[in-house]
């Protein structure tokens, strides 16, 4: 978790709580901070990016506090116009943007807000791929802004951190900002760019701003900011925490209009957005009686108002808050822990026994490990460039905080594959395997759970006559008899692959890894591996036929 440091003098511009307190409020608001002489440092977690801001820090606690905020019904207009181009459409298609006047980055705030537009895209904006923010004076800019894409060698600027004239491609090899971010943009020709009226290049987006106009020192008192990115929903959130952070130090926001080849938008917004919610089902999870007429008093500790009887209103910089299970989280916060008393009448004792499943799967994992196989474990959770490799179909995570995390397996060959490329320079030979889910995509779109067994072998001598070795054992072990039959995955050598039937069923496979699969992780020796459905063979087992192949 992210962790941030606050100046105290800065704190103590935007409350009024002593600073000795304010170590244990964060305990109490949720959060783990230590107060030294000059500095409160916070450990925010990952889904509060609006707490790496000094300002959203104490508008939390003030509002904990029972202090009023004041915001402004609605935002004026800036009168300021950015075009988004629809060439930035393939290489970072969205854009965000406010205007701050009377900005107070004195004393401390100009290196508060350097610290939250480095932590939170870094964090929140996944080393600035995901988002970027760039800051700009205000009064060295022509209106209106345009944001598109040019060539790499037809834009020149004068880069932030250099004295020369520099094009974008020079930028992105030479400079340290380009090191750093170019593998945020895409591999074109092309790069975003945005400029204002008179061509005045502003930033690079994400890369660099420009030198003068993407200048901002503690003096400047009239801001541009923009927030760029790849989704659309992450960088208004921005945009978003970004207007209540200078409306809490006193500053003025003003609104842009963003106007895109589908439509105009007007960044940022204070609107709260509605969530729906059961006061039943919040006082079942908590554990509480609270009356519906009192719930709105104690969620209006988190700044979560409620209207009616089964609608909270958010603010627009709560971007953690999705359904009733987040405001039952809220309410515990509110509430405070040490409010909640164990009834220890009303526990009740139960005696439980295994999944008849799991324990079938803990016995296939004893017997694989007396045939000398190691077992290992991977997340259901996979990089999708290892998955093309094995099957076509598979299901990909919306908004997922990681590439190498954002498809969910199919199979369980390819991760023990990638464990296996990860242990090239291991002694010979290495023999693993697996038990665990699997989620696969029918041909109607619907998911269905698998449990499996896999193992996979890394030997000079590793065939298919190995596999089938595996296989063989496991099976007449578990008393199932079985037929073979040929399998033409692709991934398998053809000819040297066989599908294993159960009762006529298929339950599983085994083979020679292709040669261009062995190629792709850099496989020195062959590898040999299978997998087997775990619930059929224990369907099976009980019932001494399988009835269907649906969980």
């Amino acid at each position: 978790m992210p962790t941030v440091t606050f100046p105290l003098p800065y704190l103590q511009r935007l409350t009024s709580t002593p600073p000795q307190y304010l170590e244990q409020q964060a305990f109490d608001y949720g959060l783990d901070a230590v107060l030294t002489e000059h500095h409160l440092e916070v450990e925010v977690t990952a889904e509060r990016p609006d707490l790496l801001a000094a300002e959203g820090f104490t508008r939390a606690i003030n509002i904990y506090n029972g202090q009023s905020r004041a915001l402004p019904q609605q935002l004026h207009s800036s009168g300021l116009t950015v075009t988004v181009d629809e060439t930035v459409q393939s290489l970072r298609p969205h854009l965000a943007a406010l205007v701050v006047r009377d900005a107070h980055l004195q004393n401390g705030g100009l290196e508060v807000l350097i610290q939250f537009q480095e932590k939170v895209t870094q964090t929140f904006g996944r080393q600035r791929k995901k988002i970027a923010i760039g800051v700009y004076d205000l009064d060295q800019l022509v209106g209106p802004l345009t944001y598109t894409a040019v060539c790499q060698d037809d834009l020149i600027f004068v880069p932030l951190g250099s004295q020369e004239v520099m094009t974008a491609r020079q930028i992105l090899v030479d400079h340290p900002s380009g090191q750093l971010y170019r593998h945020t943009l895409p591999p074109e020709d092309r790069v975003p760019v945005l400029q204002d009226a008179e061509g005045t290049v502003l930033s690079m987006p994400p890369i660099v701003n420009a030198v003068g106009i993407g200048e901002v020192t503690p003096q400047t008192r009239h801001l541009f900011i923009d927030v760029t990115g790849i989704l659309a929903k992450t960088v208004l959130e921005t945009i978003n925490i970004l207007a209540h952070n200078f409306l809490d130090t006193g500053a003025q926001v003003q609104t842009v209009d963003i106007v895109t080849p589908e439509k105009t938008l007007v960044t940022p917004s204070l609107d709260r957005r509605p969530i729906t919610f059961s006061a039943k089902y919040l006082n079942e999870i908590m554990g509480t009686a609270i009356p519906k007429a009192n719930l709105g008093r104690v969620l209006s500790r988190m700044d979560l108002c409620v209207t009616g009887t089964d609608v909270v209103h958010v603010p627009t910089y709560r971007t953690d808050i999705f359904s009733q299970v987040d405001i039952a989280g809220d309410l515990l916060v509110a509430l405070g822990i040490e409010s909640l008393q164990a009834e220890p009448l009303a526990v009740k004792f139960h005696m439980g026994d295994a999944l008849a499943l799991r324990q079938f799967g803990f016995q296939v994992g004893d017997l694989a490990q007396r045939m000398g196989l190691m077992e290992v474990k991977n997340y259901i959770l996979t990089d999708p460039d290892i998955l093309t490799r094995f099957a076509p179909d598979y299901g990909h995570t919306s908004n997922a905080k990681s590439r190498t995390s954002s498809a969910t397996r199919p199979l369980l060959q390819p991760g023990l594959l990638d464990i296996l490329s990860r242990n090239i320079n291991a002694p010979k030979p290495i023999n693993i395997y697996e038990t665990g889910d699997v989620l696969q995509l029918g041909a109607d779109g619907a998911i269905a759970e698998h449990y499996r067994w896999g193992f996979a072998s890394l030997d000079a001598r590793a065939s298919f006559s190995t596999a089938k070795a595996y296989i063989q054992t496991l099976l007449k072990a578990l008393a199932i008899p079985y037929t073979l039959i040929a399998c033409d995955d692709h991934y398998y050598l053809p000819g040297r692959a066989a599908t294993v039937l159960v009762e006529g069923d298929p339950v599983g496979q085994f083979g020679e890894i292709h040669p261009q699969v062995l190629g792709a992780f850099s496989f020195p020796e062959p590898v040999c591996a299978g997998e087997l459905d775990c619930r059929l063979l224990h369907q099976f087992r009980t019932q001494g036929m399988i009835v269907n192949r649906e969980p």
